[in-house]
Formats: structure tokens, sequence, C-alpha cells
């Protein structure tokens, strides 16, 4: 992407450039997973309210707090990169490594978190995902929510290779803890803090 960035910015300037960024941005959103969670699950955690935490900020991503907090949530975001600042939840942004979630929001503690789109671009191997789960699992309340958004062609599953246990138990959001899509490698997998009856159910959408 780097390389094309930079043809297009030597052939079309600083405009291709924004333009170019701005059609991948409605290219993600149009996509089922990014459906999915803007029609279904911000909602859901929005009526929730609350102090949820979001984890990677994009240009596309700015307009989700806002859901969030209609009915009186409050949203903190976070993004390893700096410049990812501008794209955070003004005033209640804080730049630092997801593995690092304890220390860099010691003082608050979250009744949800959302992390879509952060395994697996970024946080890579299983030892990061690990230590990003369980730093997500301290600032988090009994029983608070995590919705855990992942592709299956930059990961492997990390349910089944036991990283989200024992801080999280998968537990049903709208009918399955687990949303599989037939035509995006995405999938979103919902636990809470508190143990639950298992055999939650696996979802496929189309």
């Amino acid at each position: 992407m780097g390389g094309r960035t930079f043809l297009i910015r030597l052939l079309l300037g600083e405009d291709g450039v924004q333009r170019m960024r701005a059609r991948r941005a409605k290219d993600i959103l149009r996509l089922p997973d990014r459906r999915l969670l803007s029609e279904v699950y911000l909602p859901t955690f929005a009526a929730e309210a609350g102090t949820l935490l979001w984890v990677g900020c994009r240009k596309y991503t700015a307009g989700d707090y806002a859901i969030l907090e209609q009915a009186g949530g409050t949203v903190w975001t976070t993004d390893i990169d700096p410049a990812a600042a501008r794209w955070g939840r003004q005033g209640r942004h804080r730049t630092g490594d997801l593995c690092e979630a304890d220390q860099l929001f010691r003082d608050i503690v979250f009744d949800a978190i959302l992390c879509n789109g952060v395994l697996g671009y970024g946080v890579d191997s299983p030892d990061q995902q690990t230590r990003a789960l369980r730093a997500m699992a301290r600032i988090l309340r009994p029983g608070g929510r995590l919705l855990l958004g992942w592709n299956t062609d930059k990961i492997d599953d990390p349910v089944a290779a036991g990283l989200t246990a024992p801080e999280f138990e998968p537990t049903a959001l709208h009918g399955a803890a687990r949303v599989r899509f037939d035509d995006v490698t995405h999938v979103y997998d919902h636990f809470h803090r508190a143990p639950s009856q298992s055999g939650a159910a696996v979802l496929t959408r189309g």
C-alpha cells in the first residue's frame, strides 16, 4: 500500500491520495462485517451505556464513537500509532501498545471493550495476543463484554488455541458467541469476564 500511495501521490498529488483513501474507507464500510458492526453491535453496546474502550482507530471508525455514546455511555480510544490520535475520541484518547493496556488505562475500569481488526494487524504472534488479551482482562470489570474481531487469513483461531482462556468466556450476543461470514475472512467472537454456560451458538452470515 505504501508503494501504491507513493505512486498515486507522484502522479495525482495529495488530492489523489485523499480520494483513494476515501474510496477505500467506503469499500470497507460496505463489507458485511462492518455492516453487522454498525447495524447490530454498536447499537447493542450503546444501549448498555457504561464506559467503553475502542481499540484501533482509523478515519472510517471516527463516526462510531458518537453512536456508542447515544445512550449516555463514555468512549475512550487507543491506538499504538501516534498519528491515529486524530481519528480517536477527542479528549479521551491514549496512544500505546495494546499489550500494555493495563498500564495505559490503569486508572479506568471498562464495562466493555471493542477490539476489531487489531489481532493480526500488529498484535500478531500468539505471545502478543496473549499479552493483549490479559491486559484487556485487567481493565475490564467482571462480567464486562469483549467484542473481538479478527481474520482467518491473518492469524490462527485464538479461541481454539486457548489464548482467550481463562480470562474470557464465550457468551452469546444476538444468538451467537461467534459469527463467521461466507464472503469475507472476518470473524467476530464475543466474551465476558464471568463464568458462563458453554455451547454457545456459531452463526454464519452470507
